[in-house]
């Protein structure tokens, strides 16, 4: 009888070929390594701006813990994640799922809060200010928005008391596709000039609407990694946007990591444009947070 393995066991027993690849076996040189005093350790840090942890699609509804996540960043030597529910579409309350990623945050260290936040118009929810100052006290990295799940407008009238009180904080805003179109990501970017927008799961086919949204907007940051695996993808934003405002993100649970990981350790640049990518460039805009 055929053994059967699931979609997240196919996707890790297609990667570990890669790993092995792009990081080597422990020990062993590997690229994005040196040598010091004779012994071999990992000189690009990783953070990974793009995973989570919780429920899956109907297609794959397999629940992936809090351990799992924990267990797949050591796999690839992943130092620190940027954590929200997965799917980020997947959780319709918004407090339970914050509930859930602050318990995470605290239970284990390498994984940075992102979130939800949303208008307080209603009544239902603290104003705007005071859920971003509760949100930076408890140490968020960023938050996540989802105007389209959580039904309400990035329109001024809507929107404005929200994302003002995130610009007078800097806190970087995570805006992916399905959920923030690029549209709205390019308005918002013009409207809060200050406020950093990390744009994530953008594939190669948005190349044209990419490029000219980030030399418009030094605001706007994209996640490199799911969706966006490119032949020489990363070599080409560098080239013209700059190493600066590239995040590593891997994509995880919904993804196999080690894609996000090879294309980054293999990219034709050099290791400081890799360390600005790998973590330098989320730990600068976490930094910038006003506590």
């Amino acid at each position: 009888m055929p053994m059967e393995v699931d979609r997240r066991q196919f996707l890790q027993l297609a990667g570990a070929n890669a790993a092995a690849l792009a990081l080597g076996p422990i020990g062993a040189a590997a690229p994005g390594t040196s040598e010091k005093a004779g012994q071999t350790q990992t000189d690009i840090e990783l953070f990974d701006v793009q995973c989570g942890f919780g429920g899956m699609t109907p297609v794959d509804p397999k629940v992936v813990s809090v351990e799992e996540l924990v267990t797949e960043m050591a796999r690839l030597r992943i130092g620190a994640a940027l954590v929200h529910t997965a799917t980020e579409d997947h959780e319709n309350d918004a407090p339970a799922a914050n509930e859930a990623i602050n318990a995470a945050c605290k239970s284990n260290p390498s994984l940075v809060r992102c979130p939800i936040v949303m208008p307080g118009n209603c009544g239902d929810l603290r104003n705007e200010k005071e859920q971003v100052a509760a949100h930076v006290k408890q140490g968020c990295g960023a938050v996540i928005v989802r105007p389209s799940v959580d039904y309400w407008t990035t329109a001024r009238w809507a929107c404005d008391a929200l994302f003002g009180a995130l610009q007078e904080r800097r806190v970087p805003v995570y805006c992916r596709e399905g959920l923030v179109s690029l549209d709205q990501v390019g308005d918002l970017a013009g409207r809060y000039p200050s406020l950093p927008l990390i744009i994530t799961k953008r594939h190669y086919r948005m190349l044209r609407m990419l490029l000219p949204l980030m030399k418009t907007f030094p605001n706007v940051y994209l996640a490199i990694g799911s969706d966006y695996t490119a032949h020489r993808g990363i070599e080409h934003f560098v080239a013209t946007v700059g190493a600066k405002r590239l995040l590593f993100g891997t994509g995880f649970p919904e993804a196999e990591s080690m894609s996000a990981v090879t294309q980054l350790m293999y990219a034709e640049i050099s290791d400081e444009q890799k360390r600005l990518i790998g973590a330098g460039n989320l730990k600068r805009l976490i930094a910038e947070i006003k506590r």
